[in-house]
C-alpha cells in the first residue's frame, strides 16, 4: 500500500536511475481516486528530478485517467488497447489518440 503523497510510488521512480535503468516505470491498481492523484503527483516529481524518462499509469476504471492525462504530469507515454487489452482500463488506440488530441488543444499544449 502506498504512502500517503506518494512516498512508495515516487522513491521507486527514483531508484530506477539509481539501479542503471534506462526508463523509470511504474503502474498501479489504485483503491481510490486519491491513490490515482498521488501517483500523477509522484510522476510529477520525479519528472523533474530523475534523469531518465518517467512512464506512469494507474489500471482499471478508476485510474484510466492517468491514461488520458498523465503527459501533463510528466509520464512519457500511455498505453491503449491495440488488438486485445493486455491490462485493465486500457483505452482502445483510437479512441485515446482523439481524446488526446482534444485535451492537447484544449490545454495549448503542442
Amino acid at each position: 500500500r502506498p504512502a500517503p503523497g506518494g512516498g512508495r510510488r515516487g522513491a521507486g521512480l527514483g531508484r530506477a536511475r539509481g539501479g542503471g535503468a534506462a526508463v523509470a516505470r511504474v503502474s498501479v491498481l489504485p483503491r481510490c481516486k486519491a491513490d490515482v492523484l498521488t501517483l500523477l503527483a509522484a510522476t510529477r516529481h520525479a519528472s523533474t528530478t530523475v534523469r531518465i524518462p518517467v512512464i506512469s499509469m494507474s489500471m482499471g476504471g478508476i485510474g484510466a485517467r492517468s491514461r488520458v492525462y498523465g503527459w501533463q504530469y510528466g509520464s512519457a507515454r500511455t498505453f491503449a488497447v491495440g488488438k486485445g487489452a493486455s491490462a485493465p482500463g486500457q483505452i482502445p488506440i483510437e479512441e485515446l489518440r482523439a481524446v488526446l488530441a482534444t485535451v492537447r488543444r484544449a490545454s495549448g499544449a503542442p
